[in-house]
């Protein structure tokens, strides 16, 4: 199972690669949204699918093929940017989901509609947060206490706004209408049917827990979608769970290989439990507050054996690895390649070092 969704998440074999790099849009459209709340991490999900370095990635920002937003569970993916409106509005946090916040920081349904009058007003072309900010405070907006992140967020969610490429290293908002040249306009069943399809093809095996709890969504509209690709669906019980995966799904060819993926990915993020990926004696090793701030992980053969992170600037990057045990020879060298592909995505020189005496030499 592992092996096979390591395929479906389009990590073994990659989508694409450095000879053959697929787009950021293609990957995007397979998996139906990569999570992507930290923009370093998020751009790395899209490399080490796609074979496209950075700036080719940051380059499919700018020619507006994807967008970075807040489609569903108020946290931001990447989506197609054809896709970004009706994702907001069909599956976007509803506005009594955050009523108690936006109490205790004195956000009303004024703030929340003038904020939305002015973004329409003078966000027609990318500007940064900093400047969205100031905008705010121009019209007697406080912004403080998050209050600022909340109101763009808001508007983000509901399909108003979406990022655009960054300006200078500040991540920017646009008005998803000005931004982006052709929003697609599916009906509610259509839309169902396409957030279904792309989930259990790009994460499968699944079950209808792990969708329910990718859309944030009740069971019950997460079963009314998976019944309108039913015909497209392979269902198999395992132990009393019944497992979902897609008709068309490439079966795993022997070993998955060596990964190195970014903080937030839908190898772990994409799923309600993560005990098939990461065994739950490792899980305090990757998420070490428990709160849902992972770290960088090592993955061999579709599991979770370690973790990593990037020291360094310049042209000459340490990636120090903490493996959970001993690495043999034959996953050493899957290491340095696993590293060499960073390397060539970020435009630097790579070093691998070992930490964490276990997995020393």
């Amino acid at each position: 199972m592992r092996r096979t969704r390591l395929v479906a998440l389009g990590l073994a074999p990659a989508l694409g690669d450095a000879s053959t790099p697929v787009s950021a849009l293609e990957v995007t459209r397979h998996l139906g949204a990569l999570q992507a709340q930290d923009y370093a991490s998020g751009a790395w999900s899209l490399g080490v699918r796609s074979g496209l370095t950075l700036e080719q990635v940051e380059q499919a920002v700018r020619d507006r093929e994807v967008v970075r937003t807040w489609p569903m569970r108020g946290t931001i993916h990447w989506v197609p940017a054809e896709d970004a409106r009706w994702m907001c509005e069909l599956l976007g946090a509803p506005r009594g989901a955050l009523a108690t916040r936006y109490a205790q920081l004195g956000i009303t349904d004024a703030h929340i509609e003038q904020a939305g009058r002015l973004f329409a007003e003078h966000l027609t072309e990318p500007m940064s947060r900093p400047d969205v900010i100031a905008l705010l405070v121009e019209h007697g907006i406080d912004p403080t206490d998050q209050r600022a992140y909340h109101l763009v967020g808001h508007h983000c969610m509901t399909g108003l706004l979406c990022q655009g490429p960054l300006i200078g290293k500040q991540p920017s908002f646009v008005l998803i209408d000005s931004w982006v040249p052709h929003s697609r306009r599916p009906s509610r069943e259509e839309a169902l049917c396409t957030m279904a399809e792309r989930y259990v093809r790009g994460h499968g095996p699944v079950t209808e827990k792990d969708l329910a709890g990718w859309l944030l969504k009740p069971l019950g509209l997460t079963r009314e979608a998976l019944a309108l690709v039913e015909d497209r669906l392979v269902r198999e019980e395992v132990d009393g769970q019944v497992w979902i995966s897609h008709v068309d799904a490439p079966q795993p060819d022997g070993h998955a290989g060596v990964h190195l993926l970014p903080q937030w990915d839908e190898f772990l993020l994409g799923y309600k439990s993560r005990d098939v990926t990461l065994p739950p004696e490792h899980f305090h090793r990757v998420v070490p507050g428990r709160n849902m701030v992972f770290k960088p992980t090592l993955v061999v053969d579709g599991e979770v054996a370690g973790t990593w992170r990037r020291a360094g600037s310049g042209r000459r990057t340490v990636l120090e690895v903490s493996p959970f045990g001993p690495l043999s020879a034959t996953t050493r060298r899957g290491l340095d390649r696993a590293a060499g592909e960073y390397g060539r995505f970020a435009g630097t020189d790579v070093e691998v070092r070992i930490l964490d005496g276990p997995g020393q030499g």
